[in-house]
């Protein structure tokens, strides 16, 4: 999972452990964040080898009251800058006909990358008026048009702000055929198929074939052309709830026309909460009950996620929201930005259906290409199912000759549990079938046939992901659309600030550690005999490092008199250094301790370590790192693993003291994203509410071990 910035970069990237199919993760923003429109992207390795179609990618816009100037262009996503209003014409199908009567949708853009209303004419070359058009949701609408023989058509249109413009239709064929399918009865779908009279004459009695693909699942129908209209039936029973494709193949095998539905089956699980009453007093503990039944009443075991809001302090528009609904059956199989997906499925009724139609209209299928459905041929698996880590690499001579048959210790530095492989010829080596998180730390060591560690390893770390394609919708001013979620954000940081309990705690007589431990530092400091800090380094004045060193070490560190270092052993940033090392290579600007060890506390560090080790630490982002480097002997590692979620924190008030300590100001109350209900199909979960009165907002949605969907959304008062 990934979190990609408004600049198309991936700022952060976890991995997650799936179980049943289940798994869940999060990304710390840090307040100092610029606002914009970031995206999260989920995708298994198995899912690269279909391309970015098949990614899950969401639009979080998030703002900041941190007065910083943040660069436009940043603020909004790539693709629309400047973008014009725009209209596209789409005949159903994918063409028209001369002579044949068709539907033709459109799906007219504003500037802001939304749906434009707008009205108009069809003119023909002739300039005479054929038929009116007006969009009837979110820019989007239809007509009919039957074109005629040498002639062309355009639209006159009218945006709202009475600007005009005119478009040219797309032409017709003069001798073709078309598919139409007329979806508004629930228990089936009509389709015809019609073709013009010397079309129909040059292919007359010819098999064709309609192909209806549907949760996976792809049933061909053969349609000889035995008249210049056929009509059937598609019964709804056999398909799945969701996008669906009909698709009429030539004798040859090459798609013609395709038109795309939506099967609307009312298969989705019927979720209750049981929550004792509808009216709550602040910081008051709710217990929930959570039942979940099947369609025919058959309680659901499956995974479900829980979301509390102050709605009062966050309005939600609902029409707008994703939802387990809009994104498994809508967004996931559809091309181009969908417009408030939730609109389709919070009241379902004979108009919703009809403007989803224009939906299925005016956006491409995504997920799959004919050619390869019906050849059964597909690209080359390149990327595996990750089932485990792996962690590889390379061992050589310090000369550079491969380390055939040397010995590799993988060894987790928390506990000292080891595993051993051997290098092959080249000096490869491969640990696999490892199951670790990402706080776990590794170190490699290698040993030649002779059990010497005069070796040099590299690791190889993980390949990038694949590329960000840039974001194509535009959400506006996020502080302007989050105003009311910042204002409370901002009152709960000031809040913080007021009753700050530690703000009037004096610490006396405590020695304070001056010289901080850098994250990178791989050494505990009481090991440590001599240590200096990038201060110390910077008193010294100018002049080499070895200088510098040679003024602030004694002993057995630093030869005072050639500057060079006397310990067998360097390591900077956990990476060993050759023999013979200069310390005048580094910079001393970019180095923020030097540490020494001596005797027993070295001997962690191997042979080579007998005579003291000197380990240096670079500061963040500078200077040498492990990654540049070769290691000799042994090579500290620190492979991504899985991510552990952190836990929603909710707090309890179960004690009058702080009950009543501090004013609770949170608008996210509660957050469970893993709720498991049980063979009757329950579970239940609680909280305590914050101190704001109001609507509290409950949303609970999942997904059944049998592959059904389900959402409720519940309300109650705080008073």
């Amino acid at each position: 999972m990934e979190l990609i910035n408004t600049g198309n970069k991936v700022d952060k990237s976890i991995k997650l452990q799936l179980t049943n199919g289940v798994g869940w993760g999060d990304f710390a923003l840090p307040d100092s964040l610029p606002k914009g429109n970031y995206r999260v992207r989920a995708y298994t390795n198995m899912m690269r080898n279909e391309g970015d179609g098949a990614y899950f990618e969401r639009t979080i816009p998030i703002g900041s009251n941190y007065a910083a100037k943040i660069p436009e262009s940043s603020t909004k996503l790539a693709g629309v800058t400047n973008a014009k209003t725009d209209i596209q014409f789409f005949p159903e199908g994918g063409q028209m006909v001369t002579g044949i009567r068709s539907k033709l949708a459109f799906k007219a853009m504003g500037s802001n990358g939304t749906g434009a209303d707008v009205k108009g004419v069809i003119i023909d070359n002739e300039n005479n008026d054929i038929t009116n058009f007006s969009s009837t949701h979110l820019g989007m609408g239809f007509f009919y048009l039957k074109p005629e023989d040498g002639k062309t058509y355009k639209a006159k249109i009218t945006w709202s702000d009475g600007t005009q413009n005119k478009v040219d239709i797309p032409k017709a064929e003069a001798k073709g055929i078309i598919l139409s399918v007329n979806n508004d009865s629930l228990p089936k779908a009509s389709v015809r198929i019609e073709a013009a009279k010397a079309y129909y004459q040059e292919n007359k009695n010819k098999d064709y074939m309609l192909v209806i693909y549907s949760g996976g699942t792809a049933t061909a129908v053969n349609c000889p052309l035995d008249s210049t209209l056929i009509t059937l039936d598609i019964l709804k029973r056999r398909l799945h709830t969701g996008v669906a494709t009909v698709t009429l193949f030539s004798p040859a095998g090459e798609p013609l026309c395709e038109r795309l539905l939506f099967i609307q089956k009312y298969d989705q699980l019927n979720l209750t909460v049981n929550a004792g009453k509808t009216t709550y007093a602040k910081k008051e503990k709710i217990d929930f009950g959570l039942n979940t039944k099947t369609r025919s009443d058959e309680p659901a075991i499956g995974h479900f996620s829980v979301s509390v809001i102050d709605e009062t302090k966050v309005p939600v528009d609902e029409n707008a929201e994703h939802t387990i609904f809009s994104d498994l059956l809508l967004t996931s199989d559809l091309k181009g930005f969908i417009e408030q997906p939730n609109y389709y499925f919070r009241n379902i009724t004979d108009k919703t259906l009809s403007d989803l139609d224009l939906v299925m209209l005016t956006h491409g299928y995504r997920r799959f290409e004919w050619k390869q459905v019906l050849n059964n041929t597909y690209p080359a698996v390149v990327f595996k199912p990750e089932n485990s880590f792996e962690i590889s690499g390379t061992a050589t001579s310090l000369f550079g000759k491969p380390l055939a048959g040397g010995i590799i210790s993988l060894i987790k530095m928390h506990d000292g549990a080891f595993i051993r492989d051997t290098t092959d010829n080249q000096g490869h080596f491969h640990f696999s079938n490892l199951l670790f998180t990402d706080s776990t730390r590794f170190m490699l060591q290698a040993i030649n046939a002779k059990g010497k560690d005069n070796t040099k390893l590299a690791y190889n770390k993980d390949e990038p992901g694949p590329a960000v394609n840039p974001a194509q919708h535009s959400t506006g001013d996020i502080n302007e659309l989050m105003a009311v979620y910042l204002e409370n954000d901002q009152k709960q940081h000031d809040n913080i600030g007021k009753n700050n309990m530690l703000k009037n705690i004096t610490i006396k007589d405590t020695k304070i550690n001056t010289n901080p431990i850098s994250p990178n530092r791989m050494i505990s400091p009481e090991f440590v005999r001599q240590s200096v800090n990038s201060d110390a380094l910077n008193r010294t004045g100018g002049g080499p490092l070895s200088d510098r060193l040679s003024a602030l070490f004694h002993g057995k560190a630093i030869d005072a008199t050639s500057g060079r270092i006397r310990a067998g052993l360097v390591v900077i940033d956990g990476t060993s250094m050759p023999p013979g090392f200069r310390l005048d290579d580094l910079n001393a600007a970019e180095i923020e301790t030097v540490d020494a060890l001596y005797g027993p506390e070295a001997a962690i560090y191997g042979m080579r370590a007998a005579d003291g080790v000197v380990i240096i630490t670079t500061k963040q982002g500078k200077g040498v790192s492990s990654k540049d480097i070769a290691s000799v002997g042994i090579l500290p590692i620190s492979p991504r693993g899985f991510y552990k979620a952190r836990e929603f924190y909710s707090p309890k008030y179960d004690h009058p003291v702080l009950s009543d300590a501090h004013p609770d100001l949170r608008t996210t109350i509660f957050w469970k994203p893993e709720v498991i209900t049980d063979q009757d199909g329950s579970a239940s979960f609680n909280y305590y509410n914050a101190d704001g009165p109001g609507t509290y907002r409950v949303v609970v949605e999942g997904i059944d071990e049998k592959g059904n969907i389900g959402r409720l959304v519940y309300r109650y008062k705080v008073k």
